[in-house]
């Protein structure tokens, strides 16, 4: 069935996004299901898919070569748990898998802001807080420990929409009004890869990507930092690594996080192309060239055997369309 549908909506190749996994071992640490990544790919593998690496991908894409039932794998921002859980899971299946790196948080300059916020709201000894993101200010209860999460969620969300000297203002205003520290290192829940770790897991298959240095939403600085957070973060590739992909990963990835301005600084560097983060249809003729190869579209990866064949299908991006989501 999920062959027809493919076919039907002409449907060739698709890329998944994954972010944090579950970590037993590791105390506070939530995100994909070893188990249910694991069914995934043992799944694919039964039916036949083409699980190829997302340079492979982009090759076959610049040089008009057939993509079909293609599949690749990508895992966005270079957390600890990516190299401790994720990769081995993948190599398991034989399958590649591309890591998209903030750079800034493998070198230890920066932790990221999510984590911050999250940080914040589940260590401060307050049950309430008032958080200010430029002229509006909103009361968040922390009175529980679902109710830390849920703030957390919704402040990243807020600032996520915010102009970044909001973003940054509100967090450093975060941090005194909840009468909480920074860490100099984020704790072990928010760690990065290290390089070293990067490289040993390039030997074995593991390919990474830019992901810019500090994990900014693009659209929302300004045309420097912009160019900076681009360029700086593929040059800090090429310096650790072998041989780093030339794919950029738009932070966030909507598509109001990035627009021509950005696809043009990763079209300068002369890299391949970008992936986005939202899904849409990707029907390979209509990414081969600039500019659809510089916003390459990615499903979110849904933990869920049924909702991946919806995806590889094309009759998510159908579903996505219907509600006006996507193009």
């Amino acid at each position: 069935m999920a062959e027809v549908l493919s076919n039907v909506t002409a449907t060739r190749a698709s890329i998944f996004m994954l972010h944090r996994f579950t970590s037993p071992d590791e105390e506070g640490v939530s995100g994909h299901d070893p188990a249910v990544l694991r069914e995934v790919l043992s799944h694919l593998r039964k039916q036949r898919y083409d699980l190829i690496s997302l340079r492979e991908m982009f090759r076959r894409l610049r040089e008009g070569e057939a993509l079909t039932r293609a599949v690749a794998f990508t895992i966005d921002d270079g957390y600890f748990d990516h190299g401790l859980v994720g990769a081995p899971i993948f190599s398991e299946f034989d399958c590649p898998v591309t890591i998209f790196v903030v750079s800034g948080f493998l070198d230890g300059n920066n932790w990221l802001w999510w984590d911050q916020i999250q940080y914040i709201c589940e260590t401060t000894a307050r049950t309430q807080l008032r958080v200010c993101v430029g002229d509006e200010e909103r009361l968040f209860q922390l009175d529980s420990d679902p109710a830390r999460l849920a703030a957390a969620h919704d402040i990243s969300w807020w600032c996520q929409d915010a102009s970044q000297s909001d973003r940054v203002a509100c967090i450093a205003r975060m941090f005194q009004e909840a009468d909480v520290e920074v860490p100099a290192v984020p704790p072990r829940q928010f760690a990065p890869l290290s390089w070293g770790e990067a490289r040993r897991l390039e030997k074995r298959g593991v390919t990474f990507g830019p992901h810019t240095v500090t994990h900014p939403v693009l659209s929302s600085t300004s045309d420097d930092q912009a160019e900076f957070e681009i360029s700086s973060s593929w040059k800090r590739l090429c310096d650790e690594l072998a041989s780093p992909v030339p794919i950029f990963c738009y932070p966030h990835g909507r598509q109001r996080d990035f627009g021509q301005r950005e696809m043009k600084s990763v079209q300068r560097l002369g890299l391949w192309g970008a992936v986005a983060g939202y899904p849409r249809r990707f029907r390979p003729e209509e990414f081969r060239h600039a500019p659809g190869i510089y916003c390459v579209p990615r499903f979110p990866f849904p933990d869920d055997w049924l909702d991946i064949l919806q995806c590889v299908s094309g009759l998510e991006v159908v579903k996505a369309r219907l509600r006006g989501v996507g193009a």
